[in-house]
């Protein structure tokens, strides 16, 4: 099996292999229903939507170690689609991705300004649906940043290896989470942008979906996420931008 192919999966293994001694620090998993209307249609290109409005519903969690974090979330998209041809064009996108703290792990302080901590970081993306069965494979650096008013903000620095495409590319990423009060109210401003580099007939990316969020209670979220999708899926001149109603529950 090719180098570039195990390499984010023997990362996680040694990542998790030094975190497996010190039980998990914090834990959260969140459920979401989405709505959204106006997506682009790729289904003739193969890849599985053909319908303008659909609901995505998503889980994810959090985790955090002494050693590093991970995070998972899996779309599950066209689960409110009737017939059985339609739902021949439901899609499931998953991703994973794991850090190690390498101060944690060496004992060395690798903190430089706002950087707070340095990690070896592992990822997988599972694309899965009538038209298309891959996995892309990410290794590289990841960083805290301390940014006033943010719970967390997270950067990354990816090698990118789709195995339906030529060659490789970077990705690099952000990801944030800003907690506010309005009138009395308890909201949130969140989520990531990926900038992908162009690899093989895969045109450059970019997507980012910020949400908006109010905490209707400990556990009940609503709110509003904005999609824009650059060269989604990498074809070239497919571009998206739109809003999704969300409802999310977290535990």
């Amino acid at each position: 099996m090719p180098i570039k192919t195990t390499a984010p999966l023997a990362l996680a293994a040694a990542l998790f292999a030094a975190q497996g001694a010190s039980a998990a620090v914090y834990s959260t998993t969140k459920v979401e229903a989405l709505y959204g209307w106006d997506y682009e249609d790729t289904a003739d290109a193969g890849f599985g939507i053909d319908n303008a409005e659909h609901a995505i519903f998503t889980v994810a969690n959090a985790t955090g170690w002494t050693y590093g974090d991970s995070f998972f979330f899996a779309d599950f998209t066209n689960l409110d689609q009737g017939s059985a041809s339609e739902q021949d064009h439901g899609s499931t996108h998953a991703e994973w991705n794991l850090r190690g703290n390498i101060g944690k792990v060496t004992g060395l302080d690798l903190s430089i300004g706002p950087l707070t901590g340095l990690y070896l970081t592992g990822q997988l993306d599972i694309d899965r649906n009538a038209s298309v069965r891959k996995t892309t494979h990410m290794a590289g650096l990841s960083a805290d940043v301390v940014m006033p008013g943010f719970d967390f903000f997270k950067v990354y620095a990816l090698y990118r290896d789709d195995e339906t495409a030529e060659g490789s590319a970077m990705q690099y990423t952000a990801a944030w989470n800003a907690p506010f009060r309005l009138g009395g109210a308890d909201f949130s401003f969140e989520g990531f942008i990926d900038v992908i580099t162009e690899e093989g007939d895969l045109a450059a990316q970019v997507l980012t979906q910020p949400q908006l969020v109010w905490h209707a209670t400990e556990h009940l979220g609503v709110g509003l996420e904005y999609q824009y999708w650059e060269n989604k899926f990498g074809l070239e001149h497919t571009d998206e931008s739109l809003p999704q109603a969300m409802i999310r529950w977290t535990f």
